[in-house]
């Protein structure tokens, strides 16, 4: 196992980055903690809010983004739920990595660590874009530590990713510059999408971790076969933008409702692939109310 893997680009600035995380950290409305936890692939760093003796609920961001992306959820969630907001280890978030993700196992390991750490047998699970793939995973192949699951735009799984999502992702990884990652911002929200004072502090933060940062894992986001969907058991509340552009959100909606047994599947309107940010409020009451049903 090497201690030689980093986040930070060759000429990336950490503390650049670090200043940017924890601007957008400010933003949340809840007293909170920052804990790290060890696993077998680095210690993951993880933002912790609401009553210590609630239920648990593990939240896993979008690719590239943080766990800071949660600031317009983490009130109403946090009254009900011990929250465990994650920076999954080796994307752009705090923690140390020291063994690269690379498989679906290497992800299930990594999620059963994390909880192993909390000293929890099992959660709610919400997760956006790669944090949906990571949580629908999870939920596959651990089904009994996933007591319910929330699914923001999850990437693949469920639906087949556009190719032009690579187009508009990749320049911006691979040569970032900040026009570059602006534009990949444009292009997944809304066209109605305003942004205000605290959702530009939080693009202010994913433009300076992308000029500064790369991710060190190498999970590819596949879709999940039929027969996986089919036997998924785990409750599930699937929330799409309607103005979705990483794949059709239609053709998504329509497959996870003939295929998954006990989903919930709802579209958001005026919302893109940023759909907890751009229609949070929406987002929110969907959500509590899905969780709500015992």
């Amino acid at each position: 196992m090497s201690n030689s893997l980093t986040i930070i680009r060759k000429k990336g600035n950490k503390q650049s980055f670090i200043e940017a995380y924890d601007e957008t950290l400010k933003l949340w409305p809840v007293p909170y903690e920052e804990l790290l936890i060890p696993t077998r692939f680095g210690d993951t760093h993880i933002i912790a809010a609401g009553p210590v003796d609630g239920e648990p609920l593990i939240l896993i961001h979008g690719m590239t983004f943080s766990a800071t992306m949660w600031y317009p959820n983490i009130e109403p969630l946090s009254r009900f739920y011990r929250v465990y907001a994650l920076d999954t280890i080796g994307d752009l978030g705090k923690g140390n990595v020291t063994r690269m993700m690379k498989t679906r196992q290497d992800a299930e390991d990594w999620l059963d660590d994390v909880l192993s750490g909390l000293n929890i047998s099992s959660a709610v699970f919400a997760g956006h874009s790669m944090g949906g793939w990571l949580s629908l995973n999870y939920a596959i192949l651990a089904p009994e530590k996933v007591n319910k699951l929330v699914l923001f735009a999850p990437a693949a799984g469920i639906g087949k990713v556009t190719p032009k999502f690579l187009l508009k992702v990749y320049p911006a990884l691979a040569f970032p510059s900040e026009s570059r990652i602006q534009k990949e911002i444009e292009w997944f929200v809304s066209p109605s999408f305003q942004p205000d004072e605290k959702s530009e502090i939080l693009f202010r933060q994913f433009i300076v971790s992308g000029l500064n940062c790369v991710p060190c894992q190498r999970v590819n986001p596949i879709v999940f076969s039929d027969m996986e969907l089919q036997n998924l058991s785990v409750e599930t509340l699937l929330l799409i933008g309607a103005d979705e552009v990483i794949y059709n959100p239609v053709k998504m909606l329509e497959r996870a409702i003939r295929l998954m047994p006990n989903v919930t599947a709802q579209m958001i309107p005026k919302a893109g692939h940023g759909l907890t940010i751009e229609q949070y409020e929406k987002v929110n009451e969907a959500v509590l109310s899905f969780l709500a049903q015992r």
